[in-house]
């Protein structure tokens, strides 16, 4: 989002040294944070347009098992009926792992079945679709295979495992860097207040109007996109796993969370309680509409339900329930969380752009074409405008003044986005390589 209408920084004056040479100093990091990152935003903007609807597009493209219909005035069969008509079309090398629940009495069960895959630590999911007004069988899908989950994948690994999770990272956070500076960049210097700040000027070129297209939207998007970008860092490998940690360390995640509680397993073996009544005492403390159900996996494990938070609800919470008695063991209420918690659990809502519904989605797609729109741009004036044979980098500054401000810039943005500073610093030991080679 660089206002300048050239390549080269924008010109002294008097008395105003250091901030100019403070502003071309923003204006590099700009360039150089934004050209770098600027192809990988652009695929994880459009994999995030795309994924942004993908509820509704799954049960539009899937009505066969996602869609039912309540015949009249029926209610809906015990779930331990549903969960029965589900374990009997299941695949004999799959456990049952999940359920959930739409709050819409129109939509089908979805029980859930995984067995570990032949990559180490991964698992294959297989999603079994139940009528819950009569128990039929709808249908099945390898979860993996479906166009969403691929979407998926590719918007979060680049499709190159936890290589592509470690590029999707820096180039988000140099994105996030990209997009502040150049809201800095953004802020008007001169007399014009308007055109080109706010509006597109179509009537002075391509060069003028390239440029607008890269600056204008930021103005309209910047915010949005600032939350899009800074909440898929939760999903990241350092930023999140380092928030989360910090989180646990300032005592901020809920106790059962931290460390869940165990069934006590009875001295005859014993079975594990049934679904309805697990359902019935979740239902006792929540109404659970909308819901995920995990099962116990080891003997000590207990079932966990929660409710659902991708639409930004925060009203119930989470139960753990002993694996033979359904017995709550302990609730997590989500209105009495602490900040940092009851953040976490919002942020898919704001990444997604689920939070209030529809207008959200529309913003977080529409956030997600100016960042691709933005990125393009950008790229497009470097190619543009750089002098021929040359790379056409910003020039340096050749302040005194700037060097302790950049110090203090690296070590906050290597401290907020440990993946700028890990890179900064793969740079710096770069440049000091090529300078030795140069020398000798």
């Amino acid at each position: 989002m660089n206002p300048t209408s050239s390549l080269g920084p924008p010109p002294r004056r008097p008395g105003r040294n250091w901030l100019d040479a403070l502003y071309t100093a923003v204006w590099r990091w700009h360039f150089w944070a934004g050209l770098l990152s600027a192809p990988f935003l652009t695929l994880l903007s459009l994999t995030g347009a795309i994924y942004v609807f993908q509820e509704d597009l799954n049960v539009a493209l899937r009505p066969d098992l996602h869609r039912v219909e309540r015949p009249g005035g029926a209610e809906m069969l015990p779930y331990q009926t549903r969960l029965e008509s589900a374990l009997a079309h299941a695949h004999a090398s799959h456990q049952w792992a999940s359920f959930a629940r739409s709050p819409s009495d129109l939509r089908s069960d979805e029980f859930v079945f995984e067995k570990e895959s032949e990559t180490a630590g991964d698992h294959e999911h297989l999603f079994l679709y139940i009528d819950p007004y009569t128990a039929g069988f709808l249908g099945s899908q390898r979860i993996e295979d479906t166009f969403f989950a691929i979407v998926l994948k590719l918007h979060r690994t680049l499709l190159a495992g936890s290589f592509g999770r470690a590029l999707v990272e820096i180039s988000t956070s140099w994105g996030i860097v990209s997009l502040v500076t150049g809201m800095v960049l953004w802020i008007p210097r001169g007399k014009n207040k308007i055109a080109g700040v706010l509006t597109l000027r179509l009537n002075q070129g391509r060069r003028v109007l390239l440029r607008d297209l890269h600056t204008v939207p930021g103005f309209y998007i910047g915010g949005f996109a600032f939350a899009i970008m800074f909440t898929g860092l939760l999903y990241t490998q350092v930023w999140g796993s380092a928030a989360l940690g910090g989180l646990y360390l300032g005592g901020g995640l809920p106790a059962p969370y931290v460390s869940p509680p165990q069934s006590r397993v009875p001295e005859s073996g014993g079975s594990r309680a049934s679904l309805d009544s697990v359902m019935e005492e979740a239902h006792r403390h929540y109404r659970f509409r909308h819901f995920h159900l995990q099962v116990p996996h080891g003997p000590e494990d207990p079932w966990v339900i929660s409710s659902a938070t991708h639409h930004g609800d925060l009203s119930e919470g989470a139960i753990y329930m002993d694996a033979y008695t359904a017995e709550p063991l302990a609730t997590i209420h989500y209105p009495s969380l602490s900040f940092g918690a009851k953040a976490f659990l919002l942020f898919y809502s704001i990444h997604t752009g689920s939070i209030f519904g529809m207008a959200t989605q529309i913003a977080a797609v529409a956030s997600c074409l100016a960042i691709i729109a933005m990125s393009v741009t950008g790229a497009w004036m470097w190619w543009r405008r750089r002098p021929k044979g040359r790379f056409g980098a910003p020039r340096k500054s050749r302040s005194e003044h700037v060097p302790r401000v950049a110090a203090v810039l690296i070590v906050l943005l290597g401290l907020v986005f440990p993946m700028v500073g890990i890179t900064l610093v793969l740079m710096a030991v770069g440049q000091e390589i090529r300078s030795i080679v140069k020398k000798s």
